[in-house]
């Protein structure tokens, strides 16, 4: 699901803008969207994230489509504002489609799992769990990518049976203590001008280990940073 903290500012976009693109609908139809591009019909549409908004879109401003095979049928900068929620981190070619919404777009919002939640474990033990040969399920297991942010530009890792192999790449609810919260669990971008990302590659496992477990202790000592921060607060407060 979108964040919620989010889609307030998107719907005063999208209701202030002429022209704007839904980018898929996977996670529901933006009904403030004029356009749309998607693999499926437009009598398919999903629930509205915005029903209080009037549905803008018309078959004739609906285009199906593959959205990874472009250019897409628009003219550069066609749009003023684009909106893509929890699509990249499922197509085969992320990459291709963030390059055509900064082309035919002059701002937007891209939102995606955060890495940390494409990474989450729920089963207690995890490495129990492998060694009784059931792997656990790692984030989403129809998601392709794990997705960052980093510095504007987003980033691709492939999320294969490599990436998810070791007990020792992934967070589990033991590690943390508890779940993720629904900011910790999204990322959202709002982004005006350009936005581009690159895939990270690496070139043998040793990198791929090296990378997965510098992550994973960073977002350990992030999210437990940030739980002795609350638990200060809540401690002085009570005082």
């Amino acid at each position: 699901m979108i964040l919620q903290r989010n889609l307030r500012r998107v719907c005063e976009y999208a209701e202030c803008a002429q022209r704007v693109l839904a980018v898929g609908t996977a996670d529901g139809l933006l009904h403030a969207a004029t356009h749309v591009i998607d693999g499926g019909p437009s009598d398919a549409a999903a629930s509205p994230l915005d029903p209080h908004n009037r549905r803008r879109s018309m078959p004739a401003t609906w285009t199906e489509a593959d959205i990874c095979v472009t250019p897409w049928p628009y003219p550069d900068k066609y749009f003023d504002f684009s909106f893509c929620s929890h699509v990249l981190e499922d197509v085969r070619d992320p990459l291709a489609v963030l390059r055509e919404i900064s082309r035919v777009s002059r701002a937007g919002y891209i939102e995606t799992p955060s890495r940390a939640r494409e990474s989450f474990v729920a089963a207690s033990h995890p490495r129990l769990a492998a060694w009784l040969g059931r792997k656990p399920a790692v984030g989403f297991a129809n998601h392709r990518w794990y997705v960052e942010n980093v510095e504007g530009q987003f980033r691709f890792l492939a999320k294969t049976a490599e990436t998810t192999a070791s007990p020792d790449y992934v967070l589990s609810r033991r590690e943390l203590g508890r779940d993720l919260t629904e900011d910790e669990s999204g990322l959202g971008v709002f982004w005006s001008n350009r936005i581009d990302g690159r895939e990270v590659v690496f070139s043998n496992p040793r990198e791929v280990g090296y990378e997965l477990r510098g992550f994973k202790q960073r977002i350990l000592y992030r999210l437990r940073s940030s739980d002795r921060r609350l638990q200060h607060l809540g401690d002085a407060r009570a005082a």
